[in-house]
């Protein structure tokens, strides 16, 4: 019913497969892990399968918080396969290009980088000078409501 009110009123989905480890250390150690790859695959082709024929869905995802690792790889080179009219992102594919046609941090500062020891955040400003960089960015969170409770939100 959500897509079908979405294609009715208008709406862009980013439609995201239900793929996350979070709390995983190292965070991709079940996204490098090739005995995960099935159960990855399904829940990403069944997400495909299910929503394709919806023209809301404009962009899809290939989960949240799971590292990147070489199923992402093969995950994405899947959809494009199947659907190359939609761009795919992943928020976890960072600069790499395998996994990702949109760059999407998370909770990345416009203009200082956040040096957390085991996942440097960049800033926004050095997503976009990257050199030869031309995809579009996108932040998938910004404004976390914890804590502080949006007290940052101005920056944005």
């Amino acid at each position: 019913l959500w897509y079908t009110l979405c294609d009715r009123y208008g709406l862009y989905v980013v439609d995201e497969a239900n793929i996350e480890t979070h709390g995983m250390v190292p965070m991709n150690r079940l996204t490098d892990d090739p005995r995960w790859l099935p159960a990855m695959s399904e829940r990403v082709t069944r997400m495909v399968q299910r929503d394709r024929n919806h023209p809301s869905v404009i962009i899809w995802s290939l989960g949240n918080e799971s590292g990147h690792g070489a199923n992402h790889d093969a995950l994405y080179r899947w959809i494009k396969s199947v659907d190359p009219s939609r761009p795919v992102q992943y928020e976890g594919g960072g600069a790499d290009t395998t996994a990702t046609d949109i760059i999407c941090p998370m909770y990345a500062r416009v203009d200082e980088d956040q040096p957390f020891p085991a996942v440097p955040k960049w800033s926004i400003k050095k997503w976009l000078s990257l050199p030869g960089e031309t995809r579009p960015l996108i932040l998938c969170e910004y404004a976390h409501a914890m804590g502080n409770s949006l007290g940052g939100f101005a920056k944005y």
